[in-house]
């Protein structure tokens, strides 16, 4: 049965770790995701979107484990190991993975979700986000980003994502990047 896993490695790495695993597997052996997503980063007073990694460090693997595949895993490159569990390799359990796929939807990226402020508290309108409001812990408005929390094989980790509240009086998104 094909499961999600984990590789850790190198921070900055992840890419080439994807490459060398896509021409290393063939793509009924092994599926690569390296999730990211979009943010707004200010500058100097200037907002620019940018594209940033969901989890630094991880590339999911969607692959049917056995001992040929993880030894081909461990040994194909020096900065690239499966996340354990004691002695095996890690499954990522399948609503911390659906959440992930939710949200990346068919692709590998997080877009921008839309918000609207409703008596102080911002109701999402549309976007990733839009069903998952429970997993929200923080809205930064001035960031444009929504703090969210997901766990990921035991490890609860806080992330940033993009968000845009729109003003309800006129319809114009608040802090735009533009």
């Amino acid at each position: 049965m094909e499961e999600w896993y984990v590789i850790f490695t190198k921070t900055g790495e992840e890419e080439k770790l994807g490459k060398i695993l896509e021409i290393f597997f063939c793509k009924k052996e092994l599926k690569v995701l390296i999730p990211r997503r979009k943010i707004i980063e200010r500058k100097e007073k200037q907002k620019t979107e940018k594209i940033k990694l969901l989890f630094p460090g991880y590339v999911f693997i969607k692959t049917k484990m056995c001992n040929e595949v993880y030894h081909r895993i461990n040994n194909i490159y020096k900065f690239a190991k499966l996340l354990k569990e004691e002695l095996e390799p890690a499954v990522v359990r399948e609503d911390e993975m659906r959440i992930i796929l939710s949200l990346t939807g068919n692709s590998d990226l997080i877009g921008f979700s839309k918000g609207i402020d409703v008596g102080g508290r911002i109701k999402i309108i549309d976007g990733p986000l839009k069903g998952y409001e429970g997993l929200i812990e923080k809205i930064d408005r001035r960031k444009n980003r929504a703090k969210i929390r997901l766990n990921i094989i035991g490890d609860c980790k806080l992330i940033d994502v993009g968000i845009h509240i729109i003003d309800t009086d006129d319809n114009k998104i608040l802090n735009d990047a533009s």
